[in-house]
């Protein structure tokens, strides 16, 4: 049964038009005789937070008390010795993951928790913004919680993903195909390589690990050191140094404020800015343009005078990372695109299910959203296509989900205009995407939707006081406490060193 909403929301968006078709059996194309419909088996890569929320998802479909209902085995492959993904610190010198020693995150641990385990105690005694070890903590509880560890297998590096499809008959028709798919990976503790096949493949391996920096022209002109924030641990190194950080989301305003403690001048450039601006200890910048022969680095501007300095010594590009699936390659049998420096997967239904082959998904793969609470989404609109959950839609046609692949692909994402680089950017799309997602997988009811809506509120308080903040300023937003009230579609501040903020609610 349904519950009545307080509104009612379309399943449509400027950014996605599609039609379903609703089911209350298997989805049509698993009755094909494409996949075992007793005991499906699950691989999953990757062991961090979406990891785990997708694991979870499957094995809680275990619990359904339908007799019809398929069972999942799962397995989890991670290439650490531990859950938790990028969350997992360790001071390396040879750093390959974002995270560094003095992070905290950036939203409110009230909003990152998943739905199923609250996180907090409600009455303000603890921070909401808490720190890389306290994130890593409450993934090993979430294991903890509902089971998951004994699925892990540690250590392991997937090497090979190959779809189980003749070549001859691939789409043959229009013929929709849900094909096995084998992994192969090895043992890092005893180097044995093992393989398996599996009826569905869910690919959790973040995208936090392939650095992306823009083209500077004349890049090369430059003499000093040039540095991706990967490498970022210790803002000591830059004592005494000027230093450019070239992108000015989160990860870049956050560096450049912890270095600006000991550097000499701590330019941020970012590609919104127009103007030079000064902030004491921070110089915010336009666009990063070029570098030319004598070392000058030249900045957009929309002034006449021209804008550029000499005096810098290290370059940190804050600029992101590009997706990357090092076990897809040309022997995977499968049509998938994935540009360097594009930021764009294709072809992708709903940016999670492979538009060809459905049986392989893609878990995490939107920016600028709230991670934790998406996972658990798209993960159960992923299970809700392999088992007869009430309520769920099935995915369209394989004509169908090629054709609005393609049409997502080439639309640069929701805004409008907008960037190939800007495909996968939600923002405050995500939560019209997760409602369509929630919808899919049968989960959509008044629960789903109070949690969503207070999502939403939250993140847009957060929002709004970390961007209210200036560059090198001191970091006061991370003081403020919440509290949760989904019943009310909003939030409770317990504790801030703020003035008050103003947020407009509107549905998006």
């Amino acid at each position: 049964m349904v519950l009545p909403l307080r509104r009612l929301f379309a399943i449509t968006s400027p950014f996605y038009t599609l039609a379903f078709r609703s089911t209350t059996t298997l989805s049509a194309s698993m009755n094909n005789g494409d996949i075992n419909c007793n005991i499906q088996k699950i691989g999953i890569i990757g062991g961090g937070a979406a990891g785990l929320a997708t694991a979870r998802q499957f094995l809680k479909a275990n619990e359904y008390n339908n007799p019809n209902s398929v069972k999942f085995e799962v397995t989890i492959l991670e290439s650490r010795n531990e859950v938790g993904g990028i969350w997992k610190y360790e001071e390396d010198e040879t750093k390959t993951r974002p995270m560094y020693r003095s992070l905290r995150t950036n939203l409110p641990k009230q909003l990152m928790a998943y739905k199923e385990l609250p996180w907090g105690s409600g009455d303000g005694s603890e921070p909401s913004y808490v720190s890389h070890s306290e994130v890593q903590q409450y993934l090993q509880d979430y294991a903890k919680e509902f089971s998951l560890l004994k699925h892990i297998r540690f250590g392991c590096t997937v090497d090979q993903l190959k779809v189980l499809q003749d070549d001859q008959k691939k789409g043959e028709n229009g013929c929709d195909t849900w094909p096995q798919i084998s992994l192969e990976w090895t043992d890092n503790t005893t180097n044995q390589s093992h393989k398996q096949t599996f009826d569905s493949v869910c690919i959790c391996n973040g995208h936090y690990t392939q650095p992306s920096s823009p083209k500077i022209n004349g890049i090369g002109n430059f003499s000093g050191t040039i540095e991706h924030a990967i490498s970022y641990d210790n803002p000591n190194k830059y004592a005494g140094k000027t230093v450019l950080c070239i992108g000015a989301r989160a990860s870049g305003a956050d560096i450049a404020r912890e270095i600006a403690t000991v550097a000499k001048r701590v330019y941020l450039s970012d590609s919104t800015c127009d103007k030079k601006q000064d902030y004491d200890t921070v110089v915010l910048m336009p666009r990063t343009q070029s570098i030319d022969e004598n070392g000058h680095i030249h900045f957009s501007s929309s002034s006449k005078n021209e804008l550029t300095v000499n005096d810098v010594d290290v370059i940190i590009f804050c600029s992101g990372y590009d997706y990357s699936f090092p076990f897809i390659d040309d022997e995977s049998n499968l049509d998938l695109q994935n540009i360097p420096g594009e930021r764009r997967i294709k072809p992708l239904y709903e940016q999670l299910w492979h538009a060809q082959y459905p049986s392989l998904s893609f878990i995490g793969l939107p920016l600028s959203v709230v991670p934790f609470p998406l996972f658990e989404i798209q993960g159960s609109a992923v299970v809700s296509q392999l088992t007869s959950r009430p309520g769920s839609i099935s995915l369209p046609s394989l004509s169908e989900r090629m054709a609005a692949a393609e049409k997502d692909a080439s639309s640069g994402g929701p805004s409008s205009p907008g960037r190939v680089v800007d495909t996968h950017f939600l923002g405050s799309f995500q939560w019209q995407y997760s409602r369509r997602l929630a919808k899919i997988g049968g989960v959509y009811d008044e629960d789903m939707e109070n949690y969503i809506a207070t999502n939403k509120a939250m993140y847009d308080r957060s929002g709004k006081e970390r961007k209210s903040m200036t560059p090198g300023g001191d970091d006061i937003y991370r003081e403020t406490i919440f509290r949760r009230e989904d019943e009310k579609q909003s939030y409770q501040i317990l504790s801030t060193k703020l003035e008050p903020v103003r947020v407009e609610t509107t549905v998006s």
